[in-house]
């Protein structure tokens, strides 16, 4: 049987994109780019040049560096995210499902290195992952139809150039190199998209298709007639960052440090699963191709740092990142059927705000401490996801640095994030269905890294 598939078809299949976030960074970047940068929750980033992890935050700050280094991190991050059911609703029927738990557990590497290669001029190669995130709840839980199985994974290649131009002001650049892969899955309530079609008249009524219109009726909110999707793509893409560091003193100075938007088209498979409905609706759901365009957001540090004495220095930060450009999610299916489905995200610009204070206690240890306020870029209940736990958050963050020798420090960090409870009050990401419910979140983060110089 052979009929239109509607647009309310397309918009439960929607709920497989991009839409993902983690609970540890605005919308879904990462922040844990540098180990001794965290203990300070990056106040000062992009004016501290400590290390080579300066590659990623400014490159001007090179030119700061005066002997080839390397700088490795490795983030462990341990978020939690339980949601709890206030009401989720199919059509007007109570949605069935149990509260889940998505609590992946997440390892992110990062490797920076830095060589003079004159008085003047210094270059660099910072390997990372900027954006990224895993979420996973239980099958059959109450938001199936939103959200399953969520991996988003980037790489950043990041090869910069500093040169100081004079002897207060150092300016620096490079390109950004991102390659991605991403694994989505939710279910689509097979069910309620043959009532749509039967109600429609693109399903003929007789005597067996009103009996299963019928006991869809009554099956509203069950898994009853449950199908499923996974999509599968990978894609790349192209960008540039540029900086600035003025020394205004010889223990002061600010920097300001632009990383540009990254275009991704992410290509793949669409793998369906019909269900009890295979027979009807199966031709309309064939496994096929398919593909996602998103944009990786700008960001714009301004940081100011500066030694007080020989032993105490203090920083601050202010970023901004151009999330407005997630304004909507569109998924493109390689055969036309069904139709591109298209949601609105409509997220906001956001600020970071940062202050750090570094200790040296004497010449083995040194300490870190940071607070900072991170704003979450999704507008409003109705747009919030389960894919996207995301509020404003606290950070506060601790770190020890030891020279293990003259030319080998340790760096440790821990950080506490304290988010505000997401609410969702969701119809907008899977037609017919309300999801209603609280999220529960944290995030606890200990990292390690090390300073090599050569």
């Amino acid at each position: 049987m052979k009929f239109r598939i509607l647009s309310s078809c397309g918009l439960a299949l929607v709920g497989f994109g991009l839409g993902a976030a983690s609970v540890f960074g605005s919308g879904f970047a990462i922040q844990e780019q540098s180990v001794s940068g965290l203990g300070n929750a990056y106040a000062g980033a992009a004016a501290s040049a400590e290390d080579a992890s300066t590659v990623y935050f400014n490159p001007a700050g090179m030119s700061l560096i005066e002997k080839p280094q390397v700088h490795v991190g490795m983030h462990l991050i341990f978020p939690d995210a339980e949601f709890t059911n206030l009401g989720s609703t199919t059509l007007t029927a109570p949605t069935q499902g149990s509260d889940s738990v998505s609590d992946e557990e997440a390892i992110v590497p990062n490797l920076y290195y830095v060589a003079p290669l004159n008085d003047d001029l210094v270059w660099g190669l910072g390997i990372s992952a900027p954006y990224g995130l895993t979420t996973d709840y239980d099958e059959g839980w109450v938001g199936r139809y939103v959200a399953k199985k969520t991996e988003l994974k980037t790489v950043l290649f990041n090869p910069s150039l500093a040169y100081r131009v004079t002897d207060k002001l150092s300016i620096g650049g490079g390109l950004s190199y991102v390659q991605s892969d991403a694994t989505l899955s939710n279910a689509i309530d097979m069910g309620l998209v043959y009532l749509n079609q039967f109600q429609a008249g693109a399903i003929p009524a007789n005597a067996q298709t009103m009996a299963l219109a019928s006991d869809v009726s009554a099956n509203l909110g069950s898994s009853a007639y449950d199908g499923f999707i996974e999509l599968e793509g990978d894609g790349d893409g192209w960008g540039f960052n540029l900086g600035a560091i003025y020394e205004l003193s010889e223990d002061w100075r600010v920097g300001l440090h632009y990383r540009s938007e990254v275009d991704l088209n992410l290509k793949g498979t669409a793998d369906f699963t019909v269900g009890p409905l295979e027979s009807i609706l199966g031709a309309a759901f064939a496994d096929q191709g398919g593909s996602v365009d998103i944009t990786l957001p700008d960001t714009l540090s301004l940081s100011v740092f500066g030694q007080v004495n020989e032993r105490l220095s203090l920083m601050a930060d202010v970023t901004k990142t151009g999330w407005s450009s997630f304004e909507e999610l569109r998924i493109k299916f390689e055969t036309g059927t069904p139709s591109d489905s298209v949601i609105p995200e409509l997220w906001e610009d956001v600020s970071k705000y940062s202050v750090g204070a570094t200790y040296k206690f004497n010449d083995v240890f040194t300490g870190r401490f940071g607070l900072a306020y991170d704003e979450s870029p999704v507008p409003d209940n109705e747009y919030r996801s389960p894919r996207i736990p995301d509020e404003d958050r606290t950070w506060i963050s601790l770190g020890l640095s030891t020279a293990m020798s003259d030319s080998l420090d340790l760096h440790l960090a821990y950080v506490n994030i304290l988010v505000d409870d997401p609410m969702i009050d969701n119809s907008t990401h899977s037609a017919g269905q309300r999801l209603y419910g609280r999220i529960d979140a944290s995030v606890h983060l200990l990292s390690f890294g090390l300073t090599k110089r050569f």
